[in-house]
C-alpha cells in the first residue's frame, strides 16, 4: 500500500486530499509546512510526496530541489498540487525535479491516476534542455509530449505575429487566425473562471457542511441532556397526580367523620373548619388537579420540542435512504416556527401525500430550512410564507414550493442568487451561502431549483427532485431551470 506525505498549509485542502487518498487505499501523513514535512521524510519511509505549490517559507519547487539534492531522498517522487494553470510554472517545476503536476479542482480519480502513474515510473532518465520564451529549462526526458503541447500553443501565436507584415492577403488570414486564437483564449479563460467558481463553491459547501454537522451534534446533545431530567420530572408528575388523588380520597373520608368529631371533640372540629377556610380547601383541591394537568401538558410540549430537535438533526439519517419528505418538512418548520412568530409572519403548509424519495434526509432538511429562513427574512409583519408539496406532474418525482408574500427577488438578481457569497441583506446579516448550498444539495440529488415571481407579490422557490438519484453522476443544471 503506497504511503504518501501530504504537505499542505490549508487544513481544509489537506483534509480534502486526505479523503481522496483514503478512499483510494493510500496510507498518508499530513505536514503543514515544508520544514516539518522534510523532517518526517528524513526519519520515516514514504513512497511519494504530494506538495502544495505555495507553502509558508519555501515553495513546492524549493522543496523539490531540497529533496533531489539529498542523497537519501533524491529518488523519492514529488507531485506538485496547484490551482494555477501556468505553463512557465510547469517548466520551472520540472526543472526543479517535480515528477508530476495536478490541479486541485480535478476529479478524485484523476488525482489518484496521476499519483499512480508517477509511482509506476522507473528512474534513470537523462536530462534535456528546452528554451521557451527566452528562458532555458533543464528537464528530464519523458516529458516531451507535455512540453510540445505547451510550446506549440504559444509558438503558433508568435508565428502568426511574425507573419503580420506579409501582405494584405496574409494579414487578413492572420487576423482571422488571431481572432480564432482570441476566442479560444476566451473559452479557456471562461473554463478557468468556471473551475475557480466551482472550487469556491465546493470549499464553501464543505465549510457549511462542517458547521451543519457541528450544529446537528450540538442539537442532538442538547436534546439528549433535556431528555434525562424530562423523563424523571414526567415520572414524578405521574406519581404526584396519583398521590394527590389518594390524598383527596383520604380527605373525603376524614370529612365523613365530622359528626363523630363534633360529638366527641367539637373544639377540634372548629379548628379544622377554621384551617379549611384559611387555605380555601375546596379551591385548593380543584386547582391542584388543574395545576397538575397544565404541568403535564407543558411536559408534553417539551417532549414534542425535543422530538423536533432530534428529527431535525437526523444524525442517524446521514446515509442515503427512502423517506417521506413531508415528515422532515414538518420537523424543520417546527424548529423555525419561533423565528416566524418573532417576525410576526404567518407560516402555513399545504402538504399533499408524496411518494417515497431516496435522498439524504438531513441535507433536504437543510434545503427547506434555508429557503424558509430566507422567505421569513424577506417578509414584513403580516406577510405569509407557505410551504407546499406535490407529486411531480409526470409522476417521476416530487415538488417542494416555498411561497412568500414578501419583498420578492429583483429581476436583475435572479441569475445571481444561487452564486456563493451573493446576498442582498445588509452587511453582517447574511453570508450569501444559504441558497448556494441549497442549489448544490438539490443538484447533487439530480434535481433542480428555480425562483419565479409570486402571483401577487413576493417570490416562489420551486425544488423538483426525482424519486431516486440518477446513476453515473449528476449533470449540473442551469441555475434557473
Amino acid at each position: 500500500m503506497p504511503r504518501v506525505m501530504i504537505i499542505e498549509d490549508s487544513p481544509t485542502q489537506a483534509q480534502q486530499m486526505a479523503l481522496i487518498l483514503e478512499d483510494a487505499g493510500f496510507e498518508f501523513e499530513i505536514a503543514p509546512d515544508a520544514e516539518r514535512g522534510f523532517r518526517r521524510l528524513s526519519t520515516d519511509r514514504f513512497d511519494l510526496v504530494l506538495s502544495d505549490l505555495h507553502l509558508p517559507g519555501d515553495s513546492g519547487f524549493d522543496l523539490c530541489r531540497r529533496l533531489k539534492a539529498d542523497q537519501r531522498l533524491s529518488r523519492l517522487p514529488v507531485v506538485v498540487c496547484t490551482s494555477e494553470a501556468d505553463p512557465v510554472n510547469v517548466l520551472r517545476g520540472l526543472e526543479a525535479g517535480a515528477d508530476g503536476f495536478i490541479t486541485k479542482q480535478r476529479e478524485s480519480d484523476e488525482i489518484v491516476g496521476c499519483l499512480l502513474r508517477v509511482l509506476a515510473r522507473t528512474g534513470g532518465e537523462s536530462k534535456s534542455r528546452v528554451v521557451f520564451l527566452g528562458q532555458t529549462f533543464d528537464l528530464k526526458a519523458g516529458r516531451e509530449q507535455l512540453l510540445d503541447i505547451l510550446i506549440s500553443a504559444f509558438e503558433d501565436v508568435i508565428f502568426l505575429n511574425t507573419q503580420y507584415q506579409a501582405g494584405a492577403l496574409a494579414q487578413r488570414e492572420l487576423n482571422r487566425q488571431l481572432q480564432e486564437r482570441n476566442r479560444e483564449l476566451q473559452r479557456l479563460a471562461d473554463s478557468e473562471r468556471h473551475a475557480h467558481e466551482e472550487r469556491k463553491r465546493a470549499e464553501s459547501q464543505l465549510v457549511q457542511a462542517e458547521k451543519l454537522s457541528a450544529l446537528g451534534m450540538m442539537v442532538a446533545g442538547v436534546a439528549h441532556e433535556i431528555n434525562n431530567p424530562l423523563a424523571f420530572v414526567t415520572n414524578n408528575i405521574a406519581v404526584l397526580k396519583r398521590e394527590v388523588g389518594l390524598l383527596s380520597e383520604m380527605l373525603r373520608l376524614y370529612q365523613e367523620t365530622e359528626e363523630t368529631v363534633a360529638e366527641h371533640q367539637p373544639e377540634l372540629l372548629d379548628r379544622l373548619h377554621e384551617r379549611s377556610r384559611e387555605i380555601d380547601l375546596p379551591y385548593t383541591m380543584d386547582s391542584l388537579s388543574d395545576l397538575l394537568g397544565r404541568t403535564d401538558e407543558g411536559l408534553k410540549r417539551i417532549r414534542k420540542i425535543v422530538g423536533n430537535l432530534r428529527d431535525f438533526a437526523r444524525l442517524d439519517e446521514s446515509d442515503l435512504k427512502e423517506v417521506d419528505l413531508n415528515d422532515g418538512i414538518v420537523s424543520t418548520l417546527n424548529i423555525i416556527g419561533s423565528q416566524a412568530r418573532e417576525h410576526q409572519v404567518e407560516l402555513a403548509t399545504d402538504l399533499a401525500p408524496l411518494p417515497a424519495v431516496t435522498c439524504y434526509p438531513a441535507k433536504m432538511n437543510q434545503v427547506v430550512l434555508n429557503l424558509v429562513a430566507n422567505a421569513i427574512d424577506a417578509s414584513a409583519a403580516g406577510d405569509r410564507v407557505l410551504v407546499r408539496t406535490r407529486p411531480a406532474v409526470d409522476g417521476g418525482g416530487i415538488e417542494i414550493q416555498v411561497i412568500d408574500t414578501g419583498s420578492g427577488v429583483a429581476p436583475e438578481n435572479r441569475d445571481k442568487i444561487f452564486d456563493p457569497f451573493f446576498t442582498t441583506k445588509p452587511q453582517g446579516k447574511g453570508t450569501g451561502l444559504g441558497l448556494s448550498i441549497s442549489y448544490g444539495i438539490v443538484r447533487a440529488h439530480g434535481g433542480t431549483i428555480a425562483v419565479e415571481p409570486n402571483d401577487s407579490k413576493g417570490s416562489r422557490f420551486i425544488v423538483r427532485l426525482p424519486r431516486t438519484i440518477p446513476k453515473g453522476g449528476v449533470k449540473a443544471p442551469s441555475k434557473n431551470q
